[in-house]
């Protein structure tokens, strides 16, 4: 059996777009990360870095096994069902490295997020380099979408259900995807596959934060930001590279 720990954000969501695509039943355990849940002892036994998701597989290679990293996770499924990721050859490898890609600069759209609508006070500069980086990122996803119908070629892989939760939150990290007509065209595809959809939206949509009264403040909080004008900065070619650098 499959265990899905899932939280409301990108990475869980990963997951569970795989398994609706695939077709395999799981079940999911919601960690609360706005209660503090995820750095329960309960959770840190499953996964000591106290971060989501993690998938436990009681029926694993060698019997009970737990996987955490959504990166690893998408990897171990696709190996194990055969699907959405070639088993062999130059195709595997150029799924793997546009995985690997989008895992790698998480943290540059994650830490758009945090500065932009969930940080105690506007850090102009801090919010200008996230924006700034995620715009780079974008642009290098938009490149490679305008010869391509899916991130790493013909075929929906793992490659485009590990971009696909991320780019949903596009307006919290400071991106219009009319600037990239590539990434808006393969975002509206992939919107349109019903699996895709259905794990989207476990455990809430994107737009929500769940149902505690953390989870409603941070919602709150959230739709202010994006409206805010101290927070909601933009960047643009001009900025990138070493525009800002003291050389």
């Amino acid at each position: 059996m499959l265990t899905v720990y899932v939280t409301g954000g990108p990475n869980p969501r990963k997951i569970t777009i795989f398994l609706e695509e695939v077709g395999l039943p799981y079940q999911c355990k919601t960690v609360d990360v706005y209660s503090g849940e995820q750095l329960s002892p309960e959770f840190l036994g499953v996964n000591p870095n106290g971060r989501l998701p993690a998938l436990q597989d009681t029926e694993g290679p060698d019997g009970n096994l737990v996987i955490w990293e959504s990166g690893a996770i998408l990897q171990y499924l696709a190996e194990n069902t055969g699907r959405l990721l070639p088993q062999a050859g130059a195709a595997r490898y150029e799924v793997l490295k546009w995985v690997y890609f989008q895992v790698a600069h998480a943290p540059y759209l994650g830490n758009a997020h945090i500065y932009r609508v969930m940080y105690r006070e506007a850090l102009p500069e801090v919010i200008k380099r996230f924006t700034i980086e995620s715009t780079r990122i974008y642009g290098v996803l938009n490149d490679q979408l305008a010869d391509c119908e899916f991130v790493a070629g013909d075929q929906f892989s793992i490659a485009d259900i590990a971009w696909y939760p991320w780019i949903e939150y596009h307006e919290w990290q400071g991106q219009a995807l009319t600037r990239f007509p590539h990434v808006n065209r393969w975002y509206e595809a992939l919107r349109k596959r019903p699996a895709v959809l259905r794990g989207a939206l476990i455990p809430w949509p994107y737009t929500e934060c769940g149902a505690s009264e953390m989870g409603r403040r941070a919602k709150a909080l959230i739709e202010r930001r994006l409206k805010d004008p101290a927070f909601a900065l933009t960047a643009g070619p001009e900025d990138a590279g070493l525009a800002n650098l003291a050389l």
